[in-house]
């Protein structure tokens, strides 16, 4: 009789533990709306590509993003969708062109790399880390090659809305 309930205490406690693990090790969800923190954010000057605001949609092995920027006094909306778990995705870039991302987890990150093929066909990369620190999102954002080169890193911090 007390082994039985040493088993099933046992059992129990291994049972609680295998929760608590599986829901410590999900990936964040950044889903929301949320404006730019630039007292917070590290910008490259007047030529930083960091969104006024950011809405996430995230559900399962997607994520969409619709960008909020502002160019020349006119606000311009961008949505991108991507796949979470390491294929491809492809979203309509600058002037019609095909832009393709790989979205990656690590730890507690997710990385997206988008490829982005030029008109002088060259190429940029845009790397962009998404995290939660606290309350807040934070994207760190690295630009390769290009017209201009490479580009300063730059690390958005957005509100929650």
């Amino acid at each position: 009789m007390k082994k039985r309930i040493y088993l099933r205490k046992m059992l129990f406690l291994l049972l609680a533990s295998t929760i608590s693990f599986a829901a410590y090790a999900q990936n964040p969800d950044f889903s929301g709306k949320w404006k730019l923190n630039e007292s917070e954010s590290k910008m490259a000057g007047e030529y930083s590509f960091a969104p006024l605001e950011i809405t996430i949609e995230q559900a399962g092995n997607k994520m969409t993003t619709t960008r909020v920027n502002e160019f020349q006094g006119e606000r311009r909306e961008r949505t991108s969708s991507y796949n979470l778990d390491g294929t491809d995705s492809k979203n309509e870039g600058f002037q019609g062109s095909e832009n393709i991302s790989v979205a990656t987890w690590n730890d507690e990150a997710l990385k997206i790399v988008t490829e982005i093929e030029m008109q002088d066909g060259g190429e940029l990369t845009i790397t962009a880390v998404y995290s939660m620190k606290g309350e807040k999102l934070v994207i760190n954002n690295a630009m390769e090659g290009g017209p201009m080169g490479d580009g300063d890193p730059e690390t958005w911090v957005f509100d929650k809305q």
